[in-house]
């Protein structure tokens, strides 16, 4: 999540919230193993859940979802990427990583699905988490409550502090690679896949099974 400061210095968060498929197809009906995406400016596909994979999503009074989007194992031939969306990174306080632009095509099956990715930042909340408390201590519970319109201003607030605020991701890359999957589809280099094996979704009593810092024994 980058470098985060002391005493809720600042507040890092991912995704591109509105245009992020795993917010838009929440309980993975359209994505699954076999799914094929836009990987790094060419075509791969999901083979599996990735790492830290846990989507939950519940309502809040109003109806709005507070989610927790999974993660994705993905697959693809290098060959056909391209720099501007596949790039070494540097983070300091972690090393070398990849930034990687990935896009997957939602089919607007029914209502349901077409409410799901019409969502809105606003409607979009999360839990604000202390790293320094959930890993590695594996301590459960959060500051509070915030939506990704509030994280996008700059600044949130929690234990009555206003916190700055930083994305991982770009939000106008992400149109960005909307509109190239558009392209893509559109002129009929790009078709659609119906998953293989369904992805473990909120409602499918997936167990989350995180790894936990255990002492080296002298």
């Amino acid at each position: 999540m980058g470098v985060l400061k002391p005493n809720l210095g600042n507040a890092n968060y991912c995704s591109a919230g509105q245009l992020s498929p795993l917010f838009n197809d929440p309980y993975y009906k359209t994505i699954g193993v076999g799914t094929r995406i836009f990987l790094g400016g060419g075509v791969g596909h999901i083979v599996w859940q990735g790492t830290q994979h846990n989507p939950s999503v519940s309502r809040k009074e109003n109806g709005s979802p507070c989610v927790s989007a999974g993660t994705l194992a993905v697959l693809g031939d290098l060959k056909q990427m391209r720099p501007e969306w596949l790039l070494g990174t540097s983070m300091q306080g972690y090393g070398t990583t990849l930034t990687v632009g990935i896009g997957i095509p939602i089919p607007i099956l029914d209502e349901e699905i077409c409410r799901y990715t019409a969502v809105k930042d606003e409607e979009l909340w999360t839990q604000i988490v202390d790293y320094s408390e959930v890993y590695p201590q594996g301590k459960k519970g959060g500051l509070g409550e915030v939506n990704y319109d509030q994280l996008k201003s700059g600044k949130i607030a929690t234990q009555g502090k206003e916190v700055p605020t930083g994305s991982l991701s770009s939000y106008p890359r992400a149109v960005e690679i909307a509109n190239i999957l558009k392209g893509w589809i559109k002129k009929g280099d790009f078709l659609l896949s119906e998953p293989v094996v369904n992805l473990p979704g909120p409602e499918t009593g997936y167990t989350f099974k995180p790894l936990k810092e255990r002492p080296i024994e002298k």
